[in-house]
């Protein structure tokens, strides 16, 4: 008898196993380390309609593989379910992040990027719920405004980034954190950064845009490195705390604008290498500089 009984729960166990691995290999409704594997907005849908209500720093974590066609759905569903998700896009058969994607989606939390993807449009991810994310190695290049009045407080910019466009991490007031690899060519975008205390332009940097960095009005010091050949209009408008300047190459006067508040550039193009500093704040277009 106990041995027949061995026999039985162990063929039901078989059993068992074989249905769960079935249903695990199974489309939809399985799950991965990215967080619950979902295969269309229907899907999402209904599974964010089980879900509790929940907070930014407790976003549910979905895993989805789409195109281009679907991310207008999913966004949708997003704003309209009012939870915060965690978008894993791993897998996706995607080259770009269109412009205008997931913009002002304010549930959106976090979102992983595939590795396929080589540009990041415009307005991608402005006005969203982000406070970090990762660029993957692929991207080249990342678009106007493209994260801009986001909750982004650190950032690591790949060396693969050639291009970052004008206002793109613009607004994000909480980012202090901010590491820009050698690649770059041309540098813009972040403008009223407030938390931002120091920046480090990488050496492949030879142009900087106007307004990049406008202000940042944390921004103490800034070392400008001998790669840079252009710095536009107000690139530095406007940061009422930065007393301190290091050139360390010659930019020619017809592309260095007035990048900064006061005097600077006259002082620059008459003094050329080094660091200048000011004593008051630079808060007014009157703020003398003075080279040490």
């Amino acid at each position: 008898m106990k041995t027949r009984q061995s026999i039985v729960y162990g063929f039901l166990a078989v059993i068992l196993a074989l249905a769960f691995t079935a249903c695990s290999k199974s489309g939809g409704g399985s799950s991965s380390g990215g967080g619950k594997s979902l295969n269309s907005a229907t899907e999402l849908k209904e599974y964010l309609d089980k879900q509790p209500a929940n907070s930014p720093d407790n976003p549910i974590k979905v895993a989805m593989k789409v195109n281009d066609m679907m991310i207008e759905d999913i966004v949708k569903v997003l704003n309209k379910a009012g939870k915060y998700v965690s978008l894993d896009l791993s897998g996706s058969p995607l080259t770009a992040i269109p412009d205008e994607a997931f913009r002002n989606c304010k549930t959106l939390a976090g979102i992983t990027i595939p590795n396929t993807v080589t540009s990041i449009g415009d307005y991608a991810f402005s006005g969203t719920g982000l406070t970090s994310i990762t660029i993957p190695n692929s991207v080249t290049e990342i678009g106007w405004s493209a994260f801009a009045e986001t909750g982004l407080a650190s950032l690591i910019i790949p060396n693969s980034v050639t291009s970052i466009g004008h206002g793109a991490f613009g607004g994000c007031t909480g980012l202090t954190s901010l590491t820009i690899q050698n690649g770059v060519t041309r540098i813009g975008g972040f403008s009223g950064c407030t938390g931002l205390t120091s920046i480090t332009i990488p050496n492949s940097v030879t142009e900087i845009d106007g307004n990049a960095f406008r202000g940042c009005t944390s921004l103490t010091s800034v070392t400008i490195p001998n790669s840079v050949t252009s710095i536009e209009p107000n690139a530095f408008h406007q940061n009422t705390n930065l007393t301190s300047v290091t050139f360390q190459g010659m930019i020619a006067s017809n592309n260095f604008s007035n990048a900064f508040d006061g005097d600077l550039r006259n002082e620059y193009l008459a003094g050329g290498i080094g660091t200048y500093t000011t004593t008051a704040p630079v808060a007014h277009y009157g703020s003398v500089w003075t080279k040490q």
